[in-house]
């Protein structure tokens, strides 16, 4: 066995601690971790103002590749297939809710986010979303 004095054995302690902590911290990091869906607040702090780029899998926009852009006064800009559509955006009740500037308040469809990872989102339509552009 071999003797170590006192403070060199606290060194060494410290320093196997920290190494086994950053292995720890590296091995959270690599597993996935639940779904968060986000608060309306969350929503305005994270996502407002960047493009959120997806490809809807249904409807008659499906499979081709969006972005929409939330802006800070309310309204919203969906653009991509050759389109650009002007809107307006809300939260409501925990979720977010737009529709086309010139349609009726009936006509907004109201949807959650969630992260999935610290740059991809998931709403509750089922389209999964990339901080724009995404990469091929």
């Amino acid at each position: 066995m071999i003797a170590l004095p006192l403070a060199r054995m606290a060194v060494l302690v410290a320093t196997l601690v920290g190494i086994a902590s950053g292995v720890m911290a590296q091995t959270q990091d690599q597993t996935p971790s639940q779904p968060t869906t986000l608060t309306v607040d969350e929503f305005r702090r994270d996502l407002v103002g960047i493009p959120l780029c997806g490809t809807p899998t249904t409807g008659p926009l499906a499979g081709k590749q969006l972005c929409t852009v939330h802006l800070p006064d309310g309204t919203a800009i969906v653009a991509g297939a050759g389109l650009v559509v002007r809107g307006v955006w809300e939260g409501d009740m925990g979720k977010i809710c737009r529709r086309n500037a010139h349609d009726a308040d009936d006509k907004r469809r109201c949807v959650t986010y969630e992260r999935i990872s610290p740059e991809r989102y998931r709403n509750s339509d089922g389209v999964e979303f990339c901080l724009g552009p995404c990469p091929n």
